[in-house]
């Protein structure tokens, strides 16, 4: 979505982000930890998109949530 907003292609984009949902914290995160985030596509329909991501340490999931984003013409 970032990406997107930033092509050259066209008009610029917005990205405004709509819901998090499904939110789960499974472990706590400290200074100093790398925390990697994954993100999947669930689905795309007109200009709202669906993704589904983890937040991991050491390759262990500390977190997980989905969120749904629009974008529109800036």
């Amino acid at each position: 979505m970032c990406v997107a907003s930033r092509e050259g292609i066209g008009s610029p984009k917005i990205v405004y982000f709509m819901t998090v949902d499904k939110v789960k914290f499974r472990k706590p995160v400290g200074p100093g930890d790398v925390v990697e985030y994954h993100v999947k596509k669930i689905k795309k329909r007109g200009s709202m998109w669906w993704y589904a991501c983890e937040a991991k340490v050491s390759g262990i999931k500390v977190a997980e949530a989905e969120l749904s984003a629009m974008l529109v013409d800036g």
